[in-house]
């Protein structure tokens, strides 16, 4: 109803309490995110599915023990990008490489350490003699890419949701204060609680069209106006109908 019941807007302004449009807004968002999670599931099967062979069919047996690495294939040995050619991970424990500064590659793996190169963080370096004794060959890889897209989703989903909640709650407050203006400039007598309780409500619009650009993968030119902008005119519309008491 909030798409256009004029009623609705007033008795939310009159009668909700504020609290109880911010628990709306988090259900809200718990329900759009679902197609987005599912979408994220969907991808990721779809890659493991399709990219990730590329990468695992090139690893070669990694023997873990009493904290040294080794191979029995001749090293270095680069597992590479398939259609771009570069290194993506080189294993070598016999010395001859012993960092990725000038290297595409992003993972090491020498005879007592494993080097990952993060874009934030640097190059992580981890003892080997940590992971204790295993073997990494390419059945394992798969048995761990398949936990991985059995619960990926799964624990991504609250992280999402609370963060969506904060970054949504800031934009009702925003938004709010921009209400004040045009509740002004329209010569209807709202406060500043009431304006947020109708920012959380005119958010709905938004937050259930991009539920869906996600889900069907749709591109939108300048989301981020696109969105201020039907939030905007939600937020008017809303402000609009509490200046009559006429339902429409």
């Amino acid at each position: 109803m909030s798409f256009y019941w004029k009623s609705l807007y007033r008795d939310i302004a009159g009668n909700w309490s504020t609290w109880f449009c911010f628990l709306y807004l988090l259900s809200l968002l718990a329900l759009c995110w679902i197609p987005g999670m599912i979408r994220l599931d969907a991808d990721i099967s779809t890659y493991i599915d399709d990219e990730a062979p590329k990468y695992v069919n090139q690893l070669p047996s990694i023997v873990i023990s009493k904290g040294q690495a080794s191979i029995a294939e001749p090293q270095p040995s680069i597992i590479k990008d398939p259609e771009k050619g570069d290194p993506v991970m080189i294993i070598d424990t016999t010395g001859q490489i012993t960092s990725l500064e000038n290297s595409n590659a992003r993972i090491l793996v020498t005879k007592t350490q494993l080097f990952i190169k993060d874009s934030l963080q640097g190059t992580r370096i981890l003892n080997l003699s940590e992971l204790g004794d295993m073997t990494v060959d390419k059945t394992l890889v798969y048995d761990w890419l398949e936990v991985f897209n059995e619960w990926f989703a799964i624990l991504v989903y609250p992280f999402a949701l609370l963060f969506s909640f904060a970054f949504r709650s800031a934009q009702v407050l925003i938004y709010a204060l921009i209400g004040m203006l045009f509740s002004r400039a329209l010569k209807v007598g709202l406060n500043y609680q009431a304006l947020t309780r109708l920012a959380a409500i005119s958010l709905t619009p938004v937050i259930i069209l991009n539920a869906l650009t996600t889900f069907f993968k749709i591109a939108m030119p300048s989301p981020w106006l696109i969105n201020a902008v039907i939030t905007t005119g939600y937020l008017i519309f809303a402000i609009r109908a509490c200046s009559s008491p006429a339902d429409s």
